[in-house]
């Protein structure tokens, strides 16, 4: 791979599984700088293990709490001494009827999928703003569709959505804000789904079928879009929301 974002500097938020992780191992490849966030120090150190070191800092923090994206944004900064791209892509989905959703599974998911996306970005702002950087937020298809027994998901996703489009205003030109919206992607996220359904195999199957390109996504599917969105190559692209679902939303 070019070395396309040679000693650029950037924090990956949720880096050490899924999406996040694939999101590091690509822009390690590119030559940057990385900076990998999880939930704990003890969370953090694993995911660096397991993803071979090679000089990638820790920065963990709680992305559910002010204090936990202030911490992790502080942790790249004191690293790097600035900052060229932040991702946003520590999340969580979780499925509940309206009628069992209490304040305690709201307040989960909103606050990391939503708040921690907004707060991560208030305290990266200023180092974004003198590196004129970038942001990419992980959002989800199901931000843009409702979905059945999902709709706090769908709530904190669909928030992810127009926080990019209000702050890609509000950042320009100096700071480009876009976000990618991923179905389903063969993550531990779908394995989970698919493993607690009571046919696996068909489950998995239907999921597949669901997208016209007969298969879902693979991470660093994912990883190569957020790559794309951060470069060069995009420096006139901002506020755009970007499906990554095999066409699914476009066939209805």
């Amino acid at each position: 791979m070019m070395k396309s974002f040679e000693g650029k500097r950037v924090l990956v938020t949720g880096g050490s599984r899924g999406i996040g992780r694939a999101t590091v191992e690509a822009f390690r490849e590119a030559g940057a700088r990385v900076a990998v966030n999880g939930r704990t120090a003890e969370s953090t150190a694993e995911g660096i293990v397991a993803l071979g070191d090679d000089g990638l800092i820790a920065a963990p923090g709680d992305i559910g709490t002010v204090a936990g994206c202030e911490a992790a944004v502080g942790a790249a900064l004191d690293a790097f001494g600035g900052l060229d791209v932040l991702v946003n892509s520590a999340g969580v989905a979780k499925a509940r009827s309206v009628e069992t959703c209490d304040e305690a599974f709201w307040d989960e998911v909103i606050d990391i999928n939503l708040k921690g996306t907004f707060f991560c970005i208030r305290a990266a702002a200023a180092a974004l703003r003198e590196s004129r950087g970038s942001i990419v937020n992980v959002a989800s298809t199901s931000g843009l569709t409702g979905d059945a027994n999902l709709s706090t998901y769908c709530a904190s996703k669909g928030g992810v959505v127009l926080l990019t489009k209000a702050l890609s205003a509000e950042f320009a030109p100096e700071v480009r804000i876009n976000c990618v919206c991923p179905g389903w992607v063969d993550t531990d996220m779908a394995k989970v789904y698919v493993n607690r359904s009571d046919d696996p195999a068909a489950a998995r199957a239907e999921i597949d079928a669901d997208s016209p390109m007969g298969r879902i996504a693979r991470p660093d599917e994912i990883a190569a879009s957020i790559l794309y969105l951060a470069s060069k190559a995009a420096g006139i692209v901002t506020g755009v929301v970007l499906p990554i679902d095999g066409g699914s939303m476009a066939s209805g």
